[in-house]
């Protein structure tokens, strides 16, 4: 598998809300690249964000620093392209 490509860094959650971008969640190995795949092909922008030790739900799966990074996890983040089909489609739904 090849390593996931991020786009533009950001410095916090907020700013990437604010942006737009949606948390999905933690993923590592085929189950990332499946996801991004997934997502990419239902017409949304996908964006990675190495995942943090604060980013895991388990307190005992956590490394000392809640800023420290957690080597190939990474945090999903999707918003919707604007040409995508799914917007022509929900348009017309409504």
């Amino acid at each position: 598998m090849q390593s996931p490509i991020q786009t533009e860094k950001c410095t916090s959650e907020d700013e990437l809300f604010k942006q737009g971008w949606t948390k999905q969640f933690l993923a590592s190995g085929t189950r990332l690249q499946e996801a991004t795949e997934s997502y990419a092909s239902l017409g949304f922008d996908v964006h990675l964000e190495s995942a943090q030790a604060k980013d895991l739900a388990c307190s005992e799966c956590q490394p000392p620093q809640p800023s420290a990074t957690v080597e190939g996890w990474y945090v999903i983040y999707t918003r919707l392209r604007p040409d995508s089909e799914s917007t022509r489609e929900e348009d017309e739904l409504w």
